[in-house]
């Protein structure tokens, strides 16, 4: 079965950069169980939970519709021509994105604009107050419930590759800063430059970083989960000749290879992670299933998957310490 499994494994690998990772941690258990003292399966494949679809990402905003007479009588002003262009052809198919900036900018035109009519006055400004309200909804809208999204978070898309640095990350960084900026401020109307806009939410697609670290982070803890419960049983029958071997696989496989990875991915994460949540808070209430999803990413919940990660880290490094003590055997990196 293992034989079976590798064989498949490899495949993959072979025919898909985007799981060459899967190659290394694979290659890190095949070899240990070259020794008669190991025998361990590369990990079930679980899945983290997946991006909720579009239904339950959408957060519901108040149609503004107004009658002919009104709209001619609100020509005097910007908002017969905000109104208008939302209830174009091309208006009534706008993206989230679009929606968001038509909110911010038909409320700034409301509250700017001065109408004699008393009845009509009291029910737009009533439609801007209430508009107001559901801004961070539209904001959550654009960034959750598009093509961007979708992309950003898809594990479809592998690991982080191998040799993934923080260095190519400033860009995600900037942007991630950028709609911070505007999502915090919402209660002052931002002004907000609609191509900078659908460019950093273009930016978070292109770089397709949550749902890579997301499933990075699964299957790394999958593999030092199934290593660190194997040596955590090993006893002082495996020192000496065999355990030379068994370190340097350790060495070769861990120390040079899979733990330079994982310090590259948790410098990256102690970036991009404290952004993400700000951009998460900043889009509350989201629906059950969104908060599900997002939580995996969380650096404070303990039954988080980068806490999960985090603990697969340090059981691996735990029990291997452990391990090279009982049979006082030194390593030239850390364990």
């Amino acid at each position: 079965m293992i034989l079976l499994s590798s064989i498949i494994l490899a495949g993959v690998v072979g025919c898909d950069t985007r799981f060459k990772v899967e190659g290394v941690l694979s290659k890190y258990v095949a070899d240990l169980n070259r020794s008669q003292f190991f025998s361990i399966s590369s990990p079930a494949m679980v899945m983290p939970a997946s991006l909720p679809s579009s239904r339950y990402r959408q957060q519901s905003l108040t149609q503004f519709d107004i009658g002919l007479l009104d709209f001619l009588s609100l020509q005097q002003c910007s908002v017969g021509i905000v109104a208008g262009r939302k209830n174009s052809i091309l208006g009534k198919v706008m993206s989230d994105s679009q929606r968001f900036l038509y909110e911010l900018d038909i409320i700034r035109a409301i509250e700017s604009c001065e109408i004699n009519n008393e009845s009509l006055s009291k029910e737009l400004n009533q439609i801007a107050r209430q508009k107001r309200l559901e801004l961070p909804k539209a904001f959550s809208n654009a960034l959750f419930n598009g093509a961007e999204s979708e992309a950003f978070f898809s594990l479809s898309n592998g690991f982080l590759p191998l040799n993934y640095s923080t260095a190519e990350q400033q860009e995600l960084l900037d942007a991630l800063n950028r709609l911070i900026t505007i999502g915090e401020n919402l209660t002052a109307l931002p002004l907000v430059d609609a191509n900078i806009f659908e460019g950093d939410l273009k930016v978070l697609m292109d770089s397709e970083y949550a749902g890579r670290l997301l499933y990075s982070m699964s299957r790394i803890t999958g593999y030092l989960n199934l290593v660190a419960n194997k040596v955590g049983r090993l006893d002082v029958d495996i020192c000496g000749a065999p355990m030379s071997y068994i370190a340097q696989q350790f060495e070769v496989h861990y120390v040079k290879v899979i733990q330079p990875y994982m310090g590259r991915i948790n410098r990256g994460a102690y970036e991009v992670l404290p952004l993400m949540a700000r951009l998460f808070d900043i889009s509350e209430p989201l629906g059950r299933d969104m908060n599900v999803f997002l939580n995996q990413f969380s650096m404070a919940n303990s039954s988080s998957a980068w806490q999960e990660y985090q603990l697969a880290s340090q059981l691996h490094a735990k029990q291997w310490s452990a391990l090279f003590t009982k049979c006082s055997v030194s390593i030239g990196g850390k364990s």
